[in-house]
């Protein structure tokens, strides 16, 4: 689940921990929405060094007669360290509804792990279909690789937010084609709903939704995503919906390199 990790760090490239003094809506142009969004980003880069979090995956695999099946919950532990070190450590599985043993656990965390550093050997390899990584669209350099359209104000779980469409200029599967709802005053993000712009081998289908929350006094990151995938071959066809959620932030606690078993 390559693309769901490398998801999980777009995320956290969209940290926002900076205010930045508010300049009424009717003063304020795409061009520098997209400016104030940026400078959050950079903030946050520079402010958050490492986190753990609690987390919860559910994955559920539809069924022919419209239901979903519950086939698959990880309760796990988080770490992230700057710039891009993550790895999940598993504290619960259950599998098809059977809960897996202590020694069953270990072997899904050793498999995790040398996968995910084969990923990270591998980074540039293009044989690995079914991943999908992007960055954040902010920076100077990545808005060249898209258009931009400033949208109608929404609310927000309460909050004034300016959305922005953020349409890629080509097709790649390391850009986003979707809509970002970012904070009216403080210029975080509430909301991203997007897709790979291209999507990867084999997957006809790759829908996301991220919620963000302020997890401590001006620093926000991922609480919840949401995925609707369908993918598979010639008659072998599966849809699936996963879900995740994030809670229990602790920041900046200095993490150690070892951790991370060479990751980034």
């Amino acid at each position: 689940m390559s693309w769901l990790r490398n998801s999980a760090l777009l995320a956290t490239s969209l940290i926002i921990v900076l205010t930045i003094p508010a300049t009424s809506q009717q003063e304020l142009s795409l061009d520098q929405i997209l400016e104030r969004a940026y400078q959050k980003q950079t903030a946050g880069q520079e402010q958050i060094k490492d986190y753990v979090c609690q987390a919860t995956f559910v994955m559920r695999e539809a069924q022919k007669d419209g239901t979903a099946k519950t086939i698959f919950i990880e309760d796990k532990m988080v770490y992230f360290k700057s710039p891009d070190k993550e790895r999940e450590i598993y504290h619960a599985i259950t599998k098809e509804g059977k809960v897996l043993s202590p020694e069953e656990v270990a072997e899904h965390q050793r498999k995790a792990d040398e996968q995910a550093a084969k990923k990270t050997e591998k980074e540039d390899d293009k044989s690995a279909s079914f991943s999908f990584s992007a960055k954040s669209p902010w920076s100077p350099e990545e808005r060249q690789n898209y258009n931009f359209e400033l949208l109608p104000p929404d609310t927000i779980r309460g909050i004034p937010t300016h959305v922005v469409r953020v349409k890629p200029k080509r097709r790649s599967k390391h850009l986003i084609d979707g809509k970002a709802w970012l904070h009216q005053g403080l210029f975080e993000v509430i909301k991203m709903d997007f897709q790979p712009a291209k999507k990867p081998k084999f997957v006809k289908k790759a829908h996301m939704i991220m919620d963000f929350d302020e997890v401590q006094p001006e620093v926000w990151l991922p609480v919840e995503m949401k995925i609707d995938a369908r993918g598979g071959f010639l008659f072998f066809k599966k849809s699936f919906q996963m879900h995740q959620t994030w809670r229990d932030y602790q920041i900046n606690v200095g993490l150690p390199d070892s951790l991370f078993c060479g990751r980034g």
